[in-house]
């Protein structure tokens, strides 16, 4: 008898009904120890274990039968009652590969993963050709984060047994944490081949497929695993964040919505359902599903463990909203702290370094308490709640944003030093063309080459109606070098230093041209003139299908008609110019 790590089959209708036959306990004991052992492939555990309990003590075969009972107690959940007995089965026979395979299952079932590693070791010690151990000893090593000695396990599982199904799942799912996804891809074909029928072996496939952008067939795997177990959760979040991508926004929520039902909690397929609803506009619930974010450590760590506040106007102190996530995202919803002061409440609000000055000189027409950003000036309050959690506390729906044209006043006075000095009948145009570089998933996606916009700009910048003002910083800045010291080209990188900084080039400006990063935020909520130009699967705040946004009036959009598809917004920018500029 080999015990493998896997789910016990339930038994048949057969074996059930005859769960309640007493078994005569003097019955040969040759013929007892078979009983036993047919009794537990039947699923009828308790029945086994009672008949090799009674066997325990018989010279030839107690080793056996306490190896035998050990496996009943474990697919009993009684794991740790079985130890005894296993240790005992070892004792009476140290040189038994199988009574070793079966410890390490037990041991790592209990969490003690490196004395299973061991018990894996020694038993293939005395048997090598033991591919149910290999693997057995595989999955605990990839427990422990030894994927390399595990996928060594894994590999001579499969060359002693090829049709070990399992044993390619699990080192595809290896290969695809690694990204050698076209290995991976490789050994769940393989699986697949071996043994359709494993939902979840479909679900990990989708999400492999997933990671090469191959949603078409992602979605498939993830269809299959549904029609396989409907009732899999893991499937349904996955499906409903697939389908999103694709822009089937209808199908991705009720999709999203039944992952929820499966598995409330979920927090990551609340979270995602919260995303496609705000993508498509549904504001009230999907900032009501937003919140799981504060619940999922790599989205969002609050500063507080006491529950945030409800929205209740009454409350005895002060009120500490606290800033999260980027630049952007805080000055997008700083808009909602004047209203709470107004609304009679003692506000102040914690923030990032860079915004401090800027909240404090701009934020209009009630500006709260600013302070950074530290523990030292989050202590001491009962009343506490994350910036983009006011939407949800004060029923945001669509129609109700707080737009609030130039929530963010133009600094005054403007420092010398940054002060533009205007060329008379030119636009003054600002360009931000990369975001920032730290998140490489989103700057990969977000940003754009300066050539293009500078070949668009081009014919007016040499007739003088049109002066560039770069306010990229970072290591894009570079990009400008060519154009330094051209007619009608200013570099501003050198003076900004924080956002208000920013503020006060852009409150001078005509116009702002910019990727989706926080100079946006900061020009739309100065209220200038911006263009905001879009990645095709841009962020939920801009929606879907939309060329204004309703978070900022005075802002256009430009969105890529496919993924990576610049050319098609320079495109659309180049009409526009040419009705704004002839």
């Amino acid at each position: 008898m080999v015990v493998a790590e896997a789910v016990p089959a339930e038994p048949s209708p057969r074996a059930a009904s005859d769960r309640g036959a007493t078994e005569p306990l003097d019955l040969p004991p040759v013929e007892r120890a078979q009983r036993a052992l047919d009794r537990f492939n039947a699923g009828c555990r308790d029945e086994a274990l009672a008949l090799a309990l009674s066997l325990l003590e018989h010279p030839a075969l107690g080793a056996e039968m306490a190896h035998l009972a050990a496996a009943c107690q474990h697919q009993q959940g009684r794991s740790a009652e079985a130890v005894p007995l296993l240790m005992r089965a070892i004792r009476l026979d140290p040189a038994n590969a199988s009574y070793l395979n079966t410890f390490g299952v037990i041991l790592r079932k209990l969490k003690r993963t490196q004395q299973a590693v061991r018990c894996y070791q020694r038993a293939l010690a005395l048997q090598p050709l033991f591919p149910d151990c290999h693997y057995n000893c595989g999955n605990a090593l990839q427990d422990l984060d030894s994927t390399a000695e595990a996928c060594h396990h894994y590999d001579l599982c499969i060359q002693q047994n090829p049709q070990h199904y399992s044993a390619h799942h699990n080192w595809a799912n290896i290969l695809r944490d690694d990204h050698a996804l076209d290995q991976a891809l490789a050994h769940y074909s393989r699986s697949a081949e071996l043994h359709w029928d494993n939902p979840d072996m479909h679900c990990n496939w989708g999400l492999t497929w997933q990671l090469k952008e191959e949603w078409g067939k992602a979605i498939d795997c993830f269809q299959t695993c549904i029609n396989l177990k409907a009732d899999h959760a893991p499937a349904h979040i996955n499906l409903g964040s697939a389908l999103a991508v694709q822009e089937r926004f209808e199908e991705s929520c009720e999709i999203l919505r039944r992952g929820v039902e499966l598995d409330d909690s979920c927090h990551d397929a609340k979270f995602n359902l919260g995303l496609t609803l705000l993508t498509i506009g549904e504001l009230k619930e999907g900032f009501g599903f937003y919140e799981t974010r504060l619940s999922l450590p790599d989205k969002v760590k609050p500063p507080y463990t006491t529950p945030p506040w409800d929205g209740d106007l009454g409350i005895d102190g002060p009120l500490m909203v606290w800033s999260e996530q980027g630049y952007g995202d805080n000055i997008q919803f700083a808009r909602y702290l004047p209203i709470l002061v107004e609304a009679g409440l003692q506000v102040t609000y914690a923030t990032r370094k860079p915004l401090v000055p800027l909240f404090r000189e701009c934020l209009a027409p009630h500006s709260p308490a600013i302070v950074e950003q530290k523990r030292e000036n989050l202590e001491g309050y009962h009343h506490h709640i994350a910036v983009m959690s006011l939407p949800k506390v004060l029923g945001t729906r669509l129609e109700t944003i707080p737009m609030m044209p130039g929530y963010l006043k133009a600094p005054d006075p403007i420092p010398e030093r940054l002060r533009i000095h205007r060329r008379p009948f030119a636009l003054h145009v600002g360009l931000v063309w990369a975001s920032g570089a730290d998140n490489k998933d989103m700057y990969a996606h977000k940003s754009m080459a300066l050539e293009p916009l500078m070949a668009l700009f081009d014919r007016w910048r040499q007739d003088r109606l049109v002066v560039i003002h770069s306010l990229q910083v970072g290591v894009d800045a570079e990009q400008l070098e060519p154009w330094r010291g051209q007619r009608g080209v200013v570099d501003h990188a050198q003076d900004l230093h924080d956002f208000l900084d920013t503020a006060c080039v852009l409150s001078q400006l005509d116009l702002v041209v910019t990727v989706d990063t926080a100079v946006a935020h900061v020009a739309g909520g100065l209220g200038r003139p911006t263009w905001c130009l879009l990645q095709h699967n841009a962020d939920w705040r801009w929606l879907r299908g939309r060329a204004d946004s309703p978070w900022y009036p005075s802002m256009s959009l430009f969105r890529q008609r496919r993924l990576g598809d610049w050319p098609s917004v320079v495109e659309q920018m180049g009409a526009r110019l040419g009705q704004l500029l002839g």
